[in-house]
């Protein structure tokens, strides 16, 4: 008899992850498969009841606001408690979008509580006041019948971070004493967002520090507990029958033979104010190096629709093709994936503001270019493009050596022309960072890590 599989598609990333890339499929073929997903649209949908035995919608569900409550405090205590550099950047944000007095003066007291529980002995109490407190939320009640009646063996939660929706089976499943796994989302939200709840007995990471920074936040969990998998967010990336051919780009962008590109990719507006400008300037110097060198934008899918729209109305010079998400819970379609890695692989380099698309440009062995000062002659205080260079999670990338951060528009000009002239310059350091970032685990073979290694705790294996 198929051991029952409960897997859990609370957003859109997570479909591309774990449907596109074929690890659901692969599972299938051993397992019963029950999927509880967000509907994107009905295309997508049957692309899930094709990969599935039996599948649930999963809607939002809202604890009651004692639970609520507490939560924020307790989220706010483990930033306090964490103390990154993102966790910092994060506290200062929210201090900055409290207005009036009487924000400013609860923001003081939940501050203040929160500076009190920020300690391990605090953590490890508030974790278990908080599998009490959600448990009992009425929430949960209907799954905890659901999973008894199905006998469920393992439920996969494969989004750990922006997943709210997903929490009330998982907390089920913690009362019910079944197996229970998460994937750790992104290789920043450890250090960038909040408390990993509810407990999982299995934690899947992008690679070894991510696992190392896991311990030292939760040293009180298994070591045993997490398993560096890899991730499967950049499968399709190794899939050279899914890439447009060079000619096959530029005429989808409108492209003269003769000209090449810079691929800018955009990231959040209120994280990076103004960006546009920055954009518009960048699209000047290139313009000031040659006719034929052009900008393609990127604009990032999960920001507000009408940011670059102004920018696209001023500059037909600039290129901003749409990014081909379904708009419900952000979901990319499978021929954005395929537009996307195409994108990278004939560009002649990238440039963005501290993105994960560093990663992606290296995994194309294209020059990187990110952006470290300020939108010039603009006041944008508080905020700040070069503070992302010292988060916890993108260090590395800079010391590494595999980008290069311009930190005026001068070296930004002189970084481009660099990339036009002297390509594969960094193409040691960028083979350098892959190898010990991802260790190895890339294309199909971290999907192939993934099948065992639920495998291995869906078979009650050692791992």
């Amino acid at each position: 008899m198929k051991n029952n599989l409960l897997i859990i598609l609370p957003r859109g990333e997570s479909i591309r992850n774990f449907v596109y890339s074929g690890i659901i499929a692969q599972l299938r073929k051993k397992y019963t498969i029950t999927l509880v997903a967000v509907k994107p649209n009905e295309a997508i949908w049957k692309i899930l009841n094709d990969t599935s035995d039996e599948i649930l919608e999963l809607k939002d569900s809202k604890f009651r606001y004692l639970y609520s409550l507490f939560f924020e405090i307790y989220d706010l205590a483990h930033n306090r408690y964490m103390w990154s550099e993102a966790a910092k950047v994060r506290w200062e944000m929210r201090d900055a979008e409290s207005k009036t007095l009487y924000s400013k003066l609860v923001r003081v007291f939940k501050k203040g509580f929160a500076r009190l529980l920020a300690n391990q002995a605090s953590m490890k109490v508030l974790e278990i006041v908080d599998s009490v407190l959600a448990s009992r939320d009425a929430c949960v009640k209907p799954w905890v019948n659901y999973l008894k009646d199905k006998k469920i063996d393992l439920v996969f939660n494969t989004s750990h971070s922006h997943a709210k929706n997903a929490l009330p089976i998982v907390y089920a499943a913690n009362k019910l004493n079944l197996k229970t796994a998460t994937f750790l989302f992104s290789w920043d939200n450890l250090t960038s967002q909040g408390r990993v709840v509810p407990l999982y007995n299995y934690y899947f990471a992008w690679n070894t520090k991510i696992k190392e920074d896991f311990h030292r936040i939760y040293p009180h969990l298994n070591k045993d507990s997490v398993l560096v998998t890899g991730t499967p967010q950049f499968t399709g990336h190794f899939q050279e029958d899914k890439h447009l051919t060079k000619e096959e780009l530029k005429k989808h962008l409108g492209l003269k033979a003769e000209e090449s590109y810079f691929l800018y990719s955009s990231g959040m507006s209120h994280h990076m104010p103004l960006e546009p400008y920055v954009v518009g300037r960048i699209a000047d110097i290139l313009k000031s190096l040659g006719p034929q060198y052009r900008l393609v934008v990127r604009t990032y899918a999960k920001d507000r629709y009408d940011v670059f729209d102004a920018l696209k109305a001023e500059r037909p010079d600039i290129i901003i093709p749409q990014v081909n998400w379904e708009k419900n819970y952000q979901t990319p379609l499978p021929e954005d994936q395929i537009f996307f890695s195409s994108l990278l692989k004939h560009c002649i380099g990238g440039i963005n503001v501290a993105s994960t698309i560093s990663l992606e440009l290296c995994m194309f062995d294209k020059p990187a270019i990110n952006v470290g000062y300020n939108p010039p002659n603009k006041d944008i205080f508080p905020y700040n493009y070069s503070r992302f260079y010292a988060f916890d999670h993108y260090k590395p990338i800079v010391d590494s050596g595999a980008v290069q951060v311009a930190a005026n528009e001068d070296e930004m000009r002189r970084n481009l022309l660099e990339a036009i002239e002297h390509p594969l310059k960094y193409q040691t350091n960028r083979q350098a960072l892959l190898q010990n970032f991802f260790e190895g685990l890339s294309g199909n073979n971290v999907t192939d890590n993934f099948v065992q290694k639920i495998s291995f705790i869906a078979e009650g294996h050692e791992s």
